[in-house]
């Protein structure tokens, strides 16, 4: 039915559920009689494609006060309808998800893994495409039993009523949530729904920021009905009986405020919420098949997420000194006895482990042989992927490391990443160009104004070598806390000199992305890529754009940098050295590399590629981390190799050679033909492949992957193949 596909839900009593975007309906609506509310407080006028305006006023019949706004959604009473929309109107709401898994992972503990074997969204960190998990975690106590975390509203329904056949409603005494966003609210509203009558509400455990949001975003009546939020502080605890006693770890970051682990030590289980987390849907909820199968979904995750504030995830490390159940003992500081039990309790470990006992059990016999505040864990329980087990030791030493490199980058160069967003839209984008700056090897201090006070944004941006502000269009304008940084940054004096960029999610006009930028340039600032504009939800073409423009003003603050230390008296330029001269005699056939995913395409000119085996035919390409085809030739991506011929690769590498702005295709110019996968091959290559991509090798500023030919064609026998002659290894 059209209007359901337009409108969401038509509820009882005339009541439309409209799904809402950041500004707009993306409905058209006629006869208009509404209360237009949005978190229980202000009323807005939003507009519609037709260009009427809902006027909000106050009604007092039944029908009106029904029409409350619940959480993403607008509720309105209107006269009449009219399904037609315009071009460009809201997409669709999100599928419905059902695949609903239980998992025992002790006597008393099991997940419910939400599963998709899709996508699911378009934010950056899905790039993989290896699907994902949305976990919850439920664990009976002697005492009581509570429930950990709620899934995306695409799997609300399909949750609860596996929810229902696990565990009698009635039972859940607590629910514990590590982390809440609007996307999650659906979720607590259908649980709500399915209590039974007359029961005791849930009590809810969760940081401030998150209570903040569920008292926002929850309809009134069902505070105290339903539920009841009681902050908790860092390690304050709830025992629910036989030894699990729940320990509260608060983990803020900028992109999750409201940040918290939980740690049972009973299971020596380790809820990490968003940490440790991986999006991929394997079979198994464990890490069974080890750190090789799910390593780059690890590395990925993190790069996306939290390489852009590297300082926060120190600070959530620090707070979680994860040892794995069993591990190697230190030395470090021992004598005597002291050496004698740490070699004993290193062999008692090491036979332990070679048993791969049930974890209730494990830890159980592990207890007698660990010692001091650490975070002994059987296991990693995240909110997305595999529950860590096989791999604790390798995922929180890789952290670590991950963590201490992004900060020496921060040290060199930092570019500051201010946002505000509404429904996740804006924020996404500034993950999206957080990322391309990292690629780059620059540091980001990302920075939420909604959480951030003046004097931090002003610490921040006199630190920053450059800075990019996104935000949300609210009633035709920026958000406060947007106008608020702004002011910071046009007051600071400093700022003018430092390169810059706009960015914004919006519904309808995007105004709040115009006045920032027209605000920038009265104030002199200038641009180092074109103002970014996202209308409703982000695509892989959008985000892709967004990580070239982060890898654009990147590259300008290393280029500001570098000037600034040669007028200095830095280090120049020095002759290449006789390792550096013989390196650059190791040559490669020059290709072009072209990929695409969904509606987002790049390509490159490469000369690092060789063939690496016969059976399968594989080859290897070296692809630099700031490239902007990286993203799009991941672990089980497929990208085509155009090989070009003696002769006939100067127009080639003049056109991609050239410098291109954020989303600028790089094969305008030249004569191109599609494979019949859909990839786009040189219509004059000497010879093209098709090839699927099957691992990546982080090799410094390069990755280096290995992929095998599926398919392709010699479609010039006679021409040599181009190769690229270099006089130093030190650069292309």
């Amino acid at each position: 039915m059209e209007t359901r596909a337009v409108l969401g839900e038509v509820l009882s009593g005339g009541s439309l559920r409209v799904p809402l975007q950041e500004q707009s309906t993306g409905v058209r609506l006629v006869g208009i009689e509404a209360l237009v509310a949005r978190n229980g407080g202000s009323v807005l006028k939003q507009r519609v494609f037709s260009g009427l305006p809902l006027v909000a006023r106050p009604v007092q019949d039944k029908k009106a006060q029904d029409a409350r706004r619940r959480h993403g959604h607008l509720n309105i009473v209107a006269n009449a309808i009219s399904t037609s929309t315009a071009p460009g109107s809201a997409p669709a709401a999100p599928k419905e998800e059902t695949d609903v898994r239980v998992q025992r992972i002790t006597d008393d503990t099991c997940s419910l893994r939400s599963c998709s074997l899709e996508r699911l969204k378009f934010e950056i960190e899905y790039g993989l495409k290896r699907g994902t998990t949305d976990n919850s975690y439920l664990i009976k106590g002697e005492n009581h039993t509570a429930l950990i975390d709620v899934p995306d509203q695409a799997f609300s329904k399909g949750f609860v009523e596996t929810l229902k056949s696990t565990i009698d409603l009635k039972d859940i005494k607590y629910l514990v949530i590590g982390h809440i966003s609007p996307k999650r609210m659906e979720s607590l509203t259908t649980l709500a729904e399915a209590l039974p009558e007359g029961g005791s509400p849930i009590e809810i455990f969760c940081s401030n920021p998150a209570a903040q949001q569920l008292r926002g975003a929850l309809p009134s009546e069902y505070l105290g009905k339903y539920y009841n939020i009681n902050v908790v502080k860092s390690d304050e605890c709830l025992d629910l009986g036989g030894g699990h006693k729940l320990q509260f770890l608060l983990t803020p970051t900028p992109r999750w405020p409201d940040g918290m682990c939980i740690y049972d030590p009973a299971n020596q289980l380790l809820f990490s919420n968003k940490l440790f987390s991986a999006h991929v849907c394997g079979e198994s909820g464990l890490d069974d098949e080890g750190w090789e199968e799910y390593a780059e979904d690890w590395r990925f995750f993190f790069d996306c997420m939290l390489s852009p504030v590297p300082k926060q995830a120190k600070a959530a490390l620090e707070k979680l000194p994860i040892v794995a159940q069993f591990s190697v003992p230190s030395y470090s500081g021992r004598q005597g006895l002291a050496v004698l039990k740490a070699d004993v309790q290193y062999v008692l470990s090491s036979v332990l482990s070679a048993l791969k006992l049930p974890i209730d059990k494990a830890a159980f016999l592990s207890s007698g042989i660990t010692q001091g505040e650490d975070l002994v864990c059987a296991a990693i329980c995240p909110l997305h992927g595999p529950v860590v087990r096989s791999s604790v030791t390798e995922l929180v030493r890789e952290y670590r490391v991950w963590t201490e490199k992004k900060l020496k980058e921060v040290e060199e160069a930092t570019i500051a990443v201010i946002y505000a967003s509404a429904y996740g839209n804006t924020a996404a984008l500034a993950q999206a160009i957080s990322r391309g700056i990292t690629k780059a090897g620059v540091g980001v201090e990302s920075v939420n104004a909604e959480i951030c006070s003046s004097e931090e944004i002003t610490s921040i941006i006199k630190a920053c070598n450059g800075f990019v502000v996104g935000s949300p269009t609210l009633g035709g304008h920026m958000p406060t806390p947007m106008k608020d940084a702004m002011g910071v940054i046009l007051n600071d004096s400093d700022a003018r000199s430092k390169p810059c960029g706009v960015f914004g999610s919006f519904g309808w006009s995007g105004e709040a992305v115009d006045e920032m930028e027209q605000l920038l340039k009265d104030g002199g600032f200038s641009f180092a890529f074109p103002a970014l504009r996202c209308k409703f939800k982000p695509t892989e073409s959008t985000l892709q754009t967004c990580e070239e423009s982060g890898t654009d003003l990147a590259q300008e603050v290393k280029k500001a940098i570098l000037k600034q230390k040669r007028s200095t008296g830095g280090a120049q330029y020095a002759a290449a050295s006789n390792v550096e001269q013989a390196v650059g005699r190791v040559v490669g056939s020059l290709c072009v590399l072209t990929a695409k995913a969904g509606d987002a395409e790049s390509a490159m000119l490469a000369s690092w590629v060789s063939q690496a085996s016969f059976v399968p035919p594989g080859l290897t390409i070296a692809v630099a981390k700031d490239r902007a085809v990286e993203g799009l030739v991941l672990t089980g991506s497929k990208f085509a190799l155009s090989v070009l011929g003696q002769g006939k690769s100067g127009p080639v590498a003049k056109q991609l050679l050239k410098p291109f702005k954020p989303g600028e295709s790089r094969l305008d110019g030249l004569q191109i033909k599609q494979t019949d996968s859909g990839l786009n091959v040189l219509s004059d290559a000497i010879a093209w492949l098709e090839c699927s991509v099957k691992s990546r090798i982080e090799t410094g500023d390069h990755w280096v992957l290995y992929a095998t030919v599926d398919s392709g064609k010699l479609e010039d026998a006679q021409t040599l193949t181009a190769v690229h002659q270099r006089k130093t290894g030190a650069r292309y």
